[in-house]
C-alpha cells in the first residue's frame, strides 16, 4: 500500500517544470532568490543564457544572489569566489593557483532551467516524468499574450488549484467582480479524465435576467478548464460573440503552505472587449478576491486523504471537478511511485 504524504507529492514535482520568475523580471546581470519545494535557489541570467543552482556558496553558504555578476561570472559577495553559468568555480581570489580539485569541489549544485511562456522554469531533478504542456495561443502572434506578475498565496498549491476549479464561489467570492452576474446553481458539467490530467466544459453560471449589466468579462460564456499534471491549469472562455480567452495558473509551491501563483493571459485577435491592461486589471482583483479565500481556509492545504470523520466528507455536485483533480493527482503520485523511491 502506497502512503500518499506531501513529502512523496514534493518528490514528483521534483521531477517536473515549475515557475520561478517572469522573464522580463531577470535582466542580463540580475540576481534572485526563489523557494522552490522548499529549496532556496539563485536565480541568475548571463549574457549567454541562464544558471539555477542552490542559493548558498559552498564556501561560507553565503547567499549568493546578494553577490553580482562579475566579467561574466557570478561571483559570492563574501570572498569573491566566482562561478560561470554552468556553475564551475573559476577563481578563488585568497589562493593564486587554486588546485583543480579544490575548484571541482565547489562546483555548485545546479538545476536544469529553460524560459517559455514568458517564464523561467526549473526542475530539480534530472529525470523528468512530464512536459511543459503545450499551449498554441501561447505562442501565436495573432494573439495578444501578457504575462502577469506572480501573486504569493499563504496557502498550499493544491487549495490554489481546487479554488480555480471551483464553479460555485462565484457569486459569493466574486459578487463585486467576476460574479456579478452569476447565479448561485451550477449547470451540470461535463468532466472526463484524460492522459495528462483532466477537462471540464461547461456555461459560465449566468444569471438571465441580473440587477446590474454584466461586462464583457462577466457575461454568459462557455468554459472548458483542463488539468495538467500536477499544477497547471489553463481555462479557455469562448464567448458568444466567437471572442476567446485562455488563461493560465501555475501555483509552484514554496513550501508545504505556501505557494506563488504564476499566470498569463491570451486575447483571441480583434477581441471586443476591454483593453489587454484593463483586463489585466480585472483578473488581478479576482485573483486577489481568490487569495483571501484559500488564506483563510484551514488547513492551509488540501489533505492527500480527506478524513471519513472531518474535513473533505461534505462535498456537492459542484465539487465535482475539484474532486476529480484530487482524484487525478493521487493517480499521478501511484504511477510515478517506483520513480520517486
Amino acid at each position: 500500500m502506497i502512503e500518499l504524504t506531501d513529502d512523496l507529492a514534493f518528490q514528483a514535482l521534483r521531477k517536473t517544470w515549475q515557475p520561478v520568475a517572469n522573464s522580463d523580471a531577470l535582466a542580463i546581470g540580475d540576481l534572485i532568490h526563489y523557494k522552490l519545494l522548499n529549496v532556496d535557489l539563485v536565480i541568475a541570467r548571463f549574457e549567454t543564457g541562464l544558471l539555477a543552482a542552490d542559493q548558498a556558496c559552498p564556501h561560507k553558504g553565503m547567499r549568493l544572489e546578494l553577490g553580482c555578476i562579475e566579467k561574466g561570472e557570478l561571483q559570492c559577495p563574501y570572498h569573491g569566489w566566482r562561478f560561470n553559468q554552468q556553475g564551475e568555480c573559476t577563481k578563488i581570489p585568497s589562493l593564486e593557483n587554486p588546485p583543480c580539485e579544490r575548484l571541482q569541489s565547489a562546483h555548485l549544485n545546479n538545476y536544469d532551467v529553460e524560459e517559455r511562456y514568458g517564464m523561467i522554469w526549473v526542475k530539480l531533478d534530472k529525470d523528468e516524468i512530464t512536459p511543459l504542456p503545450n499551449i498554441p495561443e501561447f505562442e501565436n502572434s495573432d494573439w495578444h499574450y501578457l504575462v502577469a506578475e506572480p501573486m504569493f498565496f499563504d496557502a498550499g498549491f493544491r487549495r490554489e488549484i481546487e479554488n480555480y476549479l471551483d464553479m460555485t464561489h462565484f457569486a459569493f467570492a466574486h459578487k463585486n467582480s467576476l460574479g456579478l452576474a452569476a447565479k448561485e446553481i451550477m449547470p451540470e458539467m461535463d468532466i472526463v479524465e484524460t492522459a495528462d490530467g483532466y477537462e471540464m466544459n461547461a456555461p459560465f453560471p449566468a444569471l438571465q435576467n441580473p440587477d446590474e449589466i454584466p461586462g464583457k468579462l462577466q457575461e454568459a460564456h462557455h468554459r472548458k478548464q483542463h488539468g495538467y499534471m500536477p499544477n497547471f491549469t489553463t481555462i479557455r472562455q469562448s464567448f458568444h460573440d466567437g471572442d476567446e480567452r485562455v488563461l493560465v495558473h501555475i501555483p509552484s509551491p514554496n513550501t508545504e503552505e505556501s505557494c506563488t501563483v504564476f499566470w498569463a493571459l491570451a486575447i483571441s485577435p480583434d477581441f471586443d472587449g476591454p483593453a489587454p491592461e484593463k483586463q489585466i486589471e480585472f483578473a488581478i482583483n479576482v485573483l486577489n478576491e481568490d487569495r483571501l479565500m484559500c488564506e483563510n481556509q484551514r488547513p492551509k492545504e488540501v489533505p492527500l486523504k480527506p478524513s471519513r470523520s472531518g474535513w473533505g466528507l461534505l462535498v456537492t455536485p459542484g465539487d465535482n471537478l475539484s474532486v476529480t483533480f484530487q482524484k487525478r493527482f493521487r493517480d499521478f503520485l501511484i504511477e510515478h511511485h517506483e520513480s520517486l523511491s
